[in-house]
């Protein structure tokens, strides 16, 4: 939607079906304009949603492991601060039962949509990647359904 040399402004509609989480060193602003979208964040003690309707917003802290998911006919804005210098964003991904990391991978964010592709890829298309060792369930492969 708009960028200036200090936020990062995006107007994104659903649905969506994310397994990932967004790992950002910054705080990010949610503003949900139409219908219901669910903040999934993964905490110290596990997963937390936080349901986010029509009109209301949300300030997530920095660092926080989150997976926006968007329901059908939502839209919401979206604002980020722009990547300070040497700052890291990151992809992880959990276990789906027993919500031990599997995968992680952090880079200096300079295009997110060749990026993020390319991690997506390095995590779907790996069954080491994808299979918790703790527990041995096996992560869903993108568009798959849970086990």
């Amino acid at each position: 939607l708009w960028q200036n040399q200090d936020f990062i402004c995006m107007i994104v509609g659903g649905p969506n079906a994310r397994t990932d989480y967004h790992y950002d060193e910054g705080p990010e602003f949610f503003h949900q304009l139409e219908g219901e979208m669910i903040l999934r964040l993964m905490l110290a003690d596990g997963p937390r949603d936080v349901a986010i309707q029509a009109g209301q917003m949300y300030l997530l802290p920095p660092r926080v492991p989150h997976s926006p998911q968007r329901m059908a006919g939502s839209v919401g804005l979206v604002i980020e601060r722009k990547r300070l210098p040497g700052e890291l964003d990151g992809l992880l991904w959990f276990c789906p039962n027993c919500h031990h990391k599997l995968f992680e991978a952090y880079f200096e964010l300079t295009d997110i949509e060749t990026q993020f592709g390319a991690i997506f890829e390095q995590f779907y298309e790996s069954t080491e990647h994808r299979t918790c060792d703790r527990c041995g369930t096996l992560h869903p492969r993108k568009g798959e359904a849970p086990g």
